[in-house]
């Protein structure tokens, strides 16, 4: 399980890196993506190389749930309809709202493979 889990985070950390570039719309929550995905991706190999430390498997679920809560944050802030629009940024604020689109669900599964390590029902052999 703890594979599947490394998975999820290197295509979470992969999908948070583009995103991250929203911090140039002021949306605090797009930056706040990358270093949880990039947080719990370094976690989820401390606990492979440790062999199975259970803390590491905690802080990636919280990492996770914060990744959870900046994605909802920044897709809310890039959709909302009470903010003015950048003609510079538009392009690239279309990109950040689709790469969420696809890396809000991703985080949902990261937390729960996370959640799945620190209970140990993963456990390194």
């Amino acid at each position: 399980m703890e594979w599947v889990a490394l998975l999820v985070w290197v295509l979470v950390a992969a999908l948070a890196l583009p995103v991250a570039g929203g911090l140039l719309s002021g949306i605090p929550g797009l930056g706040m993506q990358v270093v949880a995905a990039l947080g719990g991706l370094g976690l989820c190999i401390v606990f492979i190389a440790v062999g199975g430390a259970t803390w590491a498997g905690w802080v990636a679920f919280g990492l996770a749930c914060v990744g959870v809560a900046a994605d909802t944050h920044g897709a809310a802030a890039l959709l909302g309809e009470t903010r003015t629009l950048s003609a510079d940024l538009q392009a690239a604020e279309e990109l950040e709202a689709g790469l969420l689109g696809a890396q809000l669900p991703l985080f949902g599964v990261a937390s729960l493979v996370s959640l799945a390590m620190a209970v140990d029902v993963a456990t390194v052999a």
